[in-house]
């Protein structure tokens, strides 16, 4: 069963990649694309859970898309009026950000290993820990207010891979998706109220 090994090994590394590629881009384009791409790996890596409904999966992919959506449409009305509101030259070089992803998707196998949970597969355990990580991240060193709520919404995407797969319950998934389309709906509006300010 190399395959069955190599597989979840692959896409906690694509998952991971693709947050690292939020932190370290400076195109707000980039931003947004990644982090919809993250979350299309992340219902792939449920899908491959033992146990999670396949619906669970379909959900995460739906619920990234139309996020990542919503922001595109913030970002592309804000970039008409006052484009140095969604990107300004960043405080931390990127090279220091992408050694700083590496190093906690490093942290999340140590925890995963040195912690685990029984209920939960290893591989949906080391995503959570390298998404909630890089998602700090993101937001600690975000500097305009699209960048800062995709950090959160990448530590909840990593919450959410961990609550699915031990959670099948349709009213505390419908909950999770309205507390991202909450802090989408609140990263819009101060995306926008930045630009009213810088125009």
């Amino acid at each position: 069963m190399i395959g069955g090994e190599i597989l979840p090994e692959l896409t906690i590394l694509l998952i991971a990649g693709l947050a690292a590629l939020v932190l370290t881009l400076e195109d707000w384009r980039g931003w947004l694309l990644a982090w919809a791409l993250m979350g299309t790996a992340g219902g792939w890596l449920l899908q491959q859970t033992p146990g999670v409904p396949s619906e669970l999966a379909s959900i995460q992919v739906l619920t990234s898309a139309l996020l990542a959506l919503l922001l595109y449409l913030t970002g592309w009305q804000a970039r008409k009026a006052a484009p140095k509101t969604l990107t300004s030259r960043p405080s931390v070089h990127w090279r220091f950000r992408a050694l700083a992803a590496l190093f906690f998707h490093y942290l999340a196998r140590i925890l995963a290993a040195r912690f685990p949970i029984p209920s939960v597969p290893a591989p949906t355990l080391i995503t959570t820990y390298t998404l909630i990580g890089i998602g700090l991240l993101i937001a600690t060193l975000g500097r305009s207010p699209l960048q800062v709520g995709l950090g959160i919404l990448t530590m909840f995407s990593g919450y959410g891979l961990f609550y699915f797969s031990v959670q099948d319950s349709l009213l505390a998934i419908g909950l999770m998706a309205g507390m991202n389309l909450v802090i989408a709906f609140l990263t819009a509006a101060l995306t926008l109220a930045r630009q009213e300010v810088s125009a």
